[in-house]
């Protein structure tokens, strides 16, 4: 192998990977969107479960997160214990979903819905009130 051949291998090389990576890039986001768009779907499905089953009530928000989602409740919301037989859930069995985007699963209160403004958490946000929830970032709080 020549010098010219090696500085000709060296070319091809970087070409290809200078339009590989903005295309992997490319795809890693659509993925990460797509994720969240369906942990979304999921804490929203969940959600109106446990309403139709807890008498139209939604989730209490506290510390910020959804317990009654992730642990057993009975039909008035309380906790069970760890372990507990109590009758319904838990719904989200793996904790609250984490927004892929920013690696963050707090959940954060709307004080209207749809939100006015992301928190800055990079979660979710939650309107205790109505059980809604969105996405805790600008480009995404119409979903």
């Amino acid at each position: 192998m020549t010098i010219v051949d090696v500085a000709l291998l060296v070319t091809v090389t970087a070409v290809v990977v200078a339009f590989s990576v903005p295309v992997i890039e490319k795809a890693t986001q659509r993925a990460q969107v797509s994720t969240l768009l369906e942990n979304l779907r999921i804490l929203r499905e969940q959600i109106e479960l446990y309403k139709l089953q807890h008498a139209g009530r939604a989730p209490v928000l506290h510390n910020g997160g959804l317990p009654q989602l992730i642990r057993s409740t009975d039909v008035r919301g309380r906790l069970g214990p760890p372990g507990s037989n109590f009758p319904l859930g838990p719904y989200l069995r793996s904790g609250v979903p984490v927004n892929p985007v920013t690696n963050r699963s707090i959940v954060a209160r709307a004080d209207t819905f749809p939100p006015e403004a992301a928190s800055g958490n990079g979660g979710w946000l939650y309107h205790q009130p109505t059980g809604q929830i969105a996405i805790d970032l600008e480009e995404y709080l119409d979903r």
